[in-house]
């Protein structure tokens, strides 16, 4: 996935502080994605998110990566942390999902003209 293939979108009505609501929409569709978003200069956390969105797209676990990854690209921090809530469909309702670190592509290193061979 590409950084071009996707528009990241602030649902202004749904959204409720702390909590926002995003949809991310990519050449495969529409996700959207809530929860308590914690930003700093290098990275964020997003704790208790939940994902939604058309039913009929598969996402998958690669794919939902890919896109973290991307949107940590875009939105050039070095990583997007993940806290879920709890889950309420899928494997093991009830339980915490385990927390994720998606890390954007790494940064360019510069040589200064003294570091040149």
């Amino acid at each position: 996935m590409h950084i071009d293939e996707l528009d990241i979108l602030l649902d202004v009505d749904g959204s409720e502080d702390p909590y926002l609501i995003f949809d991310v929409a990519t050449s495969d569709g529409v996700l959207q994605i809530m929860g308590e978003f914690i930003v700093s200069e290098s990275h964020i956390v997003v704790k208790g998110m939940h994902l939604g969105g058309d039913p009929s797209i598969k996402w998958g676990w690669s794919k939902l990566r890919a896109l973290g990854r991307t949107i940590a690209e875009k939105l050039d921090v070095d990583y997007i942390e993940i806290h879920g809530a709890v889950r309420t469909t899928g494997a093991n309702p009830g339980r915490h999902s385990s927390p994720v670190r998606l890390s954007g592509a790494p940064k360019p290193q510069y040589q200064t003209r003294s570091e040149y061979p």
